[in-house]
């Protein structure tokens, strides 16, 4: 089973307290504030589409891309039926590779996105590949949750239950690999009273604000900021999430 394969299914109940026009208007501050008036922006593990179409609604050209085909199939209509024009592509983040040209202009990876790259060399290689479809002086906005957002200690487990599901997480933490485990088992309620069972695993690293620094500059990102999310105040380690703020430079390398 795929992560966010059967969860698709409800992931946008279980994240109906999230303000996704906010969570735009936070990226759009933070590009005016380094001088970019985007045009063509693309959105990396995009999922149901929610952050896509809150950038589409602000008027500008919007691709999505994730990994999971059942999370775009919601994201498809759901702008389907407001009528909004985004082009979602499944992709693997650490292969991305536009079908055809495009003038990117800025590059969004928020809700853990890059957490889910659970090697260095992972994260290293989405960097690079951003790096390359992104124009001369586009920006690289995305988002890190920091050690502190994961459990403290192994075998704590969490329900959920309504009438139509049962959601039971498990979580542990490792704390050699820096790696927070979910085992998700679910129930979900079909049209004929029968209840559908289904088990993912979902796994997100920490990745430290020195290495993520590290790898931008080596990859060639001229770092602009580090803010504690949500903020435009200077992001420390003990921050619960990050927002890196990187852009290309103006002679492509």
């Amino acid at each position: 089973m795929s992560q966010y394969g059967k969860l698709a299914k409800v992931y946008d109940y279980l994240m109906s307290g999230v303000d996704y026009n906010d969570w735009a208007d936070y990226i759009f501050t933070i590009a005016v504030k380094f001088g970019l008036n985007p045009k063509v922006i693309l959105d990396l593990a995009c999922g149901t589409g929610n952050s896509s179409l809150s950038l589409a609604k602000k008027g500008y050209q919007v691709i999505g891309v994730d990994i999971s085909p059942e999370m775009l199939e919601v994201a498809k209509r759901k702008a389907a039926a407001e009528k909004i024009k985004i082009e979602f592509i499944q992709q693997d983040m650490r292969q991305l590779k536009l079908p055809y040209s495009h003038s990117i202009d800025m590059v969004t990876a928020y809700q853990d996105g890059l957490n889910y790259m659970l090697e260095d060399s992972d994260l290293l290689e989405v960097l690079k590949r951003v790096y390359q479809i992104l124009s001369p002086g586009g920006l690289f906005i995305f988002d890190i949750n920091s050690v502190d957002k994961l459990p403290a200690s192994s075998g704590e487990t969490t329900c959920y239950d309504e009438e139509q599901m049962t959601l039971i997480w498990e979580s542990s933490y490792d704390k050699q690999g820096d790696i927070w485990e979910i085992v998700l088992t679910g129930f979900l309620k079909r049209d004929n009273g029968y209840y559908e069972k289904f088990k993912e695993t979902h796994r997100e690293k920490y990745h430290t604000r020195s290495k993520v620094l590290d790898y931008l500059k080596q990859t060639g990102y001229e770092v602009l900021a580090v803010y504690n999310a949500f903020t435009l105040e200077e992001g420390r380690d003990s921050d619960k999430r990050l927002y890196y703020v990187a852009r290309k430079g103006s002679e492509v390398k």
